[in-house]
């Protein structure tokens, strides 16, 4: 062994897993972070509009008074919790299949499971990044009505924890989809699908105050009505139950649990 080749080789020999992994989970996130800027599509539908949407709802003086119909909330309150929900679900639930799935596809799991850079800091990179985009999103989502003059949350703590746990809870769902369907199309379709129904949980066409009881009690046990009805509640200065949140992580664990048993790299 010669004199330049053996500090190298001390080095990789002192090199430690917890090492390996942080260096190949710092690529990753600059990868996947390049990525997703790049999917223009799913991140104007998925961040923009909704954005959007609460932007021009604020900026309407009516849309921020108070109305009886709506239990005493403005309409932009009342819509508030649903854009947040349109906006996570649509990121946790279409992005990370589609992304997830056209990996396998390529055949980029496989190879990785033979470098340092494995699966695992793959996936943890691209659910740090999708959930960062997810935050920042949810941030503005509260902050513009706040800003216009709406308010914020009676109970913002509370309404922050239902936000977060919604949007774990669909990034462990898409992971779902794209363990069980291979096709990176049909998973990122059935997402789509997945996702509608969380946005008429959740009242995005016809607020939950206008749902009759045995729909609200249906709805209640689905994530997007979950973490709605908790936002609502914290909204209004209720203290939330525990049923919308045990509802999440049971949601959140049920879906992670079955993606990793099920989970295909080729």
């Amino acid at each position: 062994m010669t004199a330049a080749t053996a500090p190298a080789t001390r080095s990789l020999a002192t090199t430690t897993p917890t090492d390996r992994f942080t260096r190949a989970f710092a690529a990753h996130l600059r990868s996947e972070t390049r990525l997703i800027l790049r999917e223009a599509a799913a991140l104007i539908f998925g961040a923009v509009l909704p954005l959007a949407a609460i932007i021009v709802m604020s900026a309407i003086p009516a849309a921020r008074e108070p109305l009886a119909d709506f239990g005493g909330l403005s309409v932009v309150r009342t819509y508030q919790p649903t854009i947040l929900l349109f906006a996570t679900s649509v990121l946790g639930l279409t992005i990370v299949p589609a992304i997830l799935g056209g990996y396998r596809q390529a055949g980029i799991l496989r190879r990785l499971r033979t470098t340092p850079a494995s699966p695992a800091t793959l996936l943890a990179a691209l659910f740090v990044v999708v959930a960062a985009v997810g935050l920042v999103v949810a941030t503005l989502i509260v902050a513009v009505p706040a800003i216009a003059g709406a308010g914020l949350p009676e109970h913002l703590g509370w309404f922050a924890l239902a936000a977060v746990l919604s949007l774990v809870a669909f990034l462990a769902l898409g992971t779902l989809l794209a363990a069980v369907v291979p096709s990176p199309q049909v998973a990122a379709g059935l997402g789509n699908v997945v996702a509608a129904l969380m946005w008429f949980s959740a009242g995005l066409w016809l607020p939950r105050v206008f749902f009759p009881d045995w729909l609200v009690t249906l709805t209640d046990l689905t994530p997007g009505g979950a973490a709605t009805q908790a936002m609502i509640d914290a909204a209004v200065g209720v203290q939330p139950s525990w049923q919308p949140f045990v509802v999440l992580v049971v949601w959140t664990a049920a879906a992670a649990l079955v993606a990793v048993r099920t989970f295909r790299w080729e």
